[in-house]
């Protein structure tokens, strides 16, 4: 377990391997995931910290990737073991999902929720920038990951200083106002499974200084233990 602060990102800018990596792809699109990589270091830090050890060959045999998105990494991701992606892809045109398909020699796609899947088993499932704010379901999301993998990797976003969004309902006129997690809300949401995180720290999630976004917002790294074995 591990919050991010300025010393780390300006450790990792030291070398920038996500950017590199990128500016070496042999396909060029414009996918919406990779213009945020490309527009924060501090989310290319974040990537690096949860798929470094996948963008090469060796690593984990097979990686679900929970919300990832496309970039032009994905096929680096891809190439060299089973992936699977669980991502309606709001963002991504069908053409971008078919050329990155292509070039990664073809994946598993799931245009769906992740609850509303069965995916398998998987030595890894990764979940990046997308709990617990995208998506406040976290306790049930490990609940559904932690029996199909061996690893489970997250990156959660928090907010120590109150904030909220204004939201409309698709397709309802009724206005809903959601609130952030703070640290507190996140630490509680984990405490069920603090046995299986590597490094239990849950001090990590007090305090509100040393954020390495503009916006002030916290994120905690952390790698639990599955089921399987």
């Amino acid at each position: 377990m591990k919050r991010l602060d300025p010393a780390m990102l300006h450790a990792y800018l030291d070398g920038d391997p996500v950017a590199r990596l990128a500016a070496q792809a042999k396909v060029t699109l414009p996918l919406t995931s990779q213009r945020w990589l490309d527009e924060s270091a501090p989310k290319r830090l974040i990537y690096n910290a949860l798929y470094a050890d996948c963008l090469s060959p060796g690593g984990p045999a097979s990686l679900l990737d929970v919300g990832g998105g496309l970039t032009l990494l994905t096929p680096l991701l891809a190439s060299t073991r089973r992936y699977g992606l669980i991502d309606p892809l709001f963002h991504e045109t069908a053409g971008s999902l078919s050329a990155i398909r292509e070039a990664s020699g073809g994946f598993e796609h799931f245009d769906s929720d992740w609850q509303a899947v069965d995916p398998g088993r998987w030595d890894l499932i990764v979940a990046n920038d997308l709990f617990p704010n995208v998506d406040q379901r976290l306790g049930m999301f490990l609940d559904w990951a932690l029996p199909r993998a061996r690893e489970v990797r997250l990156s959660l976003t928090f907010h120590n200083t109150p904030r909220w969004y204004a939201l409309q309902r698709p397709g309802l006129e009724e206005r809903l106002t959601m609130l952030a997690f703070d640290g507190a809300r996140t630490r509680a949401a984990l405490e069920p499974f603090a046995s299986r995180i590597e490094g239990w720290t849950p001090d990590l999630f007090n305090g509100n200084d040393g954020s390495v976004f503009p916006n002030g917002r916290q994120v905690v790294i952390v790698r639990l233990q599955g089921d399987l074995t």
